[in-house]
């Protein structure tokens, strides 16, 4: 997969696409990254005001184990 970011300081009208990206499916995200706007981000993600404040460290089960996965070819 190949993955193209590119920050604007100011957005603008209309966004050259790439010549090899042309013509493919592909995800376009817009994501402004204006300090006002990061409570927005979280609320719009679905995730609840202090959700992993309150959840962090929360398991109190036997230990979780992570087996081996493997080698990766």
């Amino acid at each position: 997969m190949k993955a193209l970011r590119q920050i604007y300081d100011s957005m603008p009208p209309t966004i050259e696409c790439p010549e090899d990206l042309r013509s493919r499916r592909v995800e376009v995200v817009f994501l402004a990254l204006d300090e006002g706007d990061a409570q927005d981000a979280t609320i719009t993600a679905g995730w609840s005001d202090g959700l992993f404040e309150r959840t962090a460290g929360a398991w109190q089960g036997e230990p979780l184990r992570r087996w081996p996965q493997g080698e990766l070819a």
